[in-house]
């Protein structure tokens, strides 16, 4: 490094230059930028469709520092502007103009830099309207009701009476609303205004079809008399009918199914009814095995969107039988389970014959009358009877000097003939322990009474004071009785076989 040769003449002399030196090379610039903006406060209004949004310097900046900090938004997102420098000052000028009653911000965020170095950091939001502070419109009211009926014999029905009313918060651009507006129905559309342009009034030269659905909207396009905008769109819809009368659910009962199908399928109509018998004025009592849901309908109901109406929590697989022309009956594939509450519900989408809808759905809870199964008592023929044997129980019982083990069990409910054999072969006895037991076989299975069956078992060995034999009487929870009362679970009990 060069380094010049110099004659340092004294202390004082050295001293001074270099003070001088360190001085000039540590000199920093803490001056502020100066920063202002348009808007400059809170709840500005900017007078014009296309006034400027502008942040102003006292400096030359970076700007690509200045842009990348400035973000202008509306309820809807981003402004998009166009970016112009005016010497020191930044300038955003709308792409589209300003609206009135819309609530603008103008957020500064972030480090700005001169070009002289100096650095600012920017955090500010500034909201803004522009041209006046007028709210926003909006539809206060309409008729005909959303998803309404109106009858197309009366007023709403004839030709040049009023079929859509709009009343909005404050007085419109009649122009631009009535080109938001869409509404298409029969004729030549006629729109008049009443109550200061707050009330459109849409009539037609024509009258309104029956059984048709009209649907109607309004746009944000469409502006206040100061040219705020729709504060949203509004839309509606509403049904035509001849008579204005929904059908609904008069009652649900419980039916007792007709004696044989070919019964049921000769009668036409004879009853409410038909063929089946109400088991009770209500659902309050809940349906019974075998039996039918009944609902009768105040008007004649349409019988494809009857099929799919129902549904039930929990889920019940079935089919639906018309009646009567306001009668259907709901029939389960099989029964429902015992001593459980359901939920029904009829579809709003029920349609009667005239093709109007029900519109609201109709539910109604109920618990099935159906009992559960339960063994009110076991007994060993020889020995005592055990009531109401609980779950894990252990029995001591004999085995005969034939190998025989002999049980009664009496059940809670009758079983009907037709289920006993098959109910029988599925209650089960094994060996438990130990395991070198040698398996058993059911020997003998007799009904005594509809609700007491006699078990016998052939092949228990009794056990003696070094080992005890056990075994695992089961009776299953799908045992049932063939009128929809069942076992809710499994019943476990263990026998102790010992020798006579």
């Amino acid at each position: 490094m060069f380094q010049p040769r110099c004659k340092v003449p004294g202390k004082s002399t050295f001293f001074l230059p270099v003070v001088l030196v360190f001085l000039s090379c540590s000199f920093i610039d803490l001056r502020p930028i100066g920063i202002s903006t348009v808007p400059a406060a809170p709840w500005t209004l900017l007078p014009e469709e296309y006034s400027h949004v502008i942040l102003a310097f006292d400096t030359e900046m970076e700007r690509r520092s200045v842009e990348k900090a400035i973000q202008l938004f509306s309820p809807n997102g981003s402004v998009e502007t166009l970016t112009q420098w005016e010497g020191k000052d930044l300038h955003l000028i709308p792409v589209s103009p300003w609206r009135p009653g819309i609530r603008y911000g103008l957020k500064l965020s972030g480090v700005v830099s001169a070009s002289d170095g100096r650095e600012a950091t920017l955090s500010r939001d500034i909201p803004f309207f522009a041209i006046h502070h007028s709210p926003l419109p909006y539809v206060k009211s309409f008729f005909p009701p959303d998803q309404g009926s109106v009858g197309i014999h009366g007023p709403l029905g004839e030709p040049g009476q009023v079929l859509l009313e709009l009343n909005f918060s404050r007085s419109m651009d009649t122009r631009s609303a009535e080109a938001a507006l869409k509404f298409e129905i029969p004729g030549e559309k006629k729109i008049r205004w009443e109550d200061n342009e707050k009330t459109m009034l849409i009539s037609s030269g024509s009258a309104l079809n029956p059984w048709v659905v009209y649907r109607w909207s309004i746009s944000e396009k469409a502006l206040s008399a100061e040219g705020a905008p729709l504060a949203r769109e509004f839309s509606g819809r509403f049904i035509t009918d001849l008579d204005r009368e929904f059908i609904t659910v008069v009652r649900v009962i419980p039916l007792l199914a007709p004696e044989t199908t070919e019964e049921a399928s000769t009668v036409i109509y004879s009853s409410l009814w038909g063929s089946w018998l109400p088991a009770g004025l209500s659902l309050a009592p809940g349906p019974g095995s075998g039996h039918g849901i009944g609902v009768e309908f105040s008007k004649p109901v349409d019988s494809d969107s009857l099929a799919r109406a129902f549904s039930f929590i929990p889920s019940v697989p079935g089919r639906v039988e018309i009646l009567s022309p306001v009668s259907a009956v709901f029939i389960p594939s099989k029964d429902m389970e015992s001593e459980t509450d359901y939920q029904m519900r009829i579809s709003g989408s029920l349609k009667d014959s005239e093709g109007l809808k029900m519109g609201d759905d109709y539910i109604a809870s109920f618990r099935t009358d159906i009992p559960n199964l339960y063994v009110n008592s076991i007994s060993f023929v020889q020995d005592e009877i055990y009531e109401a044997p609980k779950p894990l129980s252990l029995f001591q019982v004999k085995v005969t000097p034939e190998g025989i083990v002999r049980c009664i069990l009496n059940f809670s409910l009758s079983f009907e003939p037709a289920v006993r054999e098959e109910s029988a072969f599925r209650i089960s006895l094994r060996p438990f322990f130990p395991l070198t037991l040698p398996p058993v076989s059911l020997s003998a299975a007799r009904w005594i009474k509809g609700d007491r069956l006699l078990l016998e078992w052939e092949g228990p060995e009794g056990g003696n004071v070094d080992e005890a034999h056990y075994y695992k009487l089961l009776i299953p929870g799908a045992l049932h009785n063939g009128r929809g009362s069942s076992l809710k679970t499994d019943l476990v009990l263990y026998l102790e076989a010992e020798h006579e």
